[in-house]
């Protein structure tokens, strides 16, 4: 998909980030009525695409696993400010957790890119669900 040969990565820098709006949006985290709400939104959008840019690595060199662990603590940090925002600081830090170590191990398992690339969207959008809200605007916290 997104960087496999013969497609263009801007489907995946751009539809990842897209999708995960689409989602925060749908689970329930539009409840502030300040600028901020708006704003959390477009920050994540911005983090969410730059992570999706790079696999740390040079050009034509083969993925390490160090490589990939800074692919899943990247998309993780990128929900940092939005947790910050909302409130839910802790489901942030624990999906970045998440997808360091998973976007790790299913990178190092997977030979087929194709297969590897959808997996790391699939691990990206669900892991979003750890945003979900109780009750319309309520934290999970309580």
């Amino acid at each position: 998909m997104g960087g496999a040969s013969g497609y263009n990565t801007k489907f995946r820098d751009f539809g990842i980030p897209t999708v995960g709006i689409i989602v925060l949006l749908a689970i329930g985290n539009y409840t502030h009525s300040s600028g901020w709400n708006i704003a959390s939104y477009i920050i994540t959008f911005g983090l969410m695409f730059a992570s999706q840019t790079t696999y740390f690595k040079k050009k034509g060199a083969e993925g390490k696993w160090w490589n990939w662990f800074l692919v899943g603590l990247a998309n993780g940090v990128a929900l940092i400010p939005y947790g910050i925002i909302h409130g839910q600081v802790w489901e942030a830090i624990i999906r970045t957790l998440i997808l360091a170590i998973g976007i790790t191990i299913w990178s190092e398992i997977n030979d087929d890119v194709v297969w590897e690339e959808m997996g790391r969207g699939i691990l990206i959008i669900l892991t979003l669900g750890l945003f979900f809200r109780r009750k319309n605007g309520e934290k999970t916290d309580k």
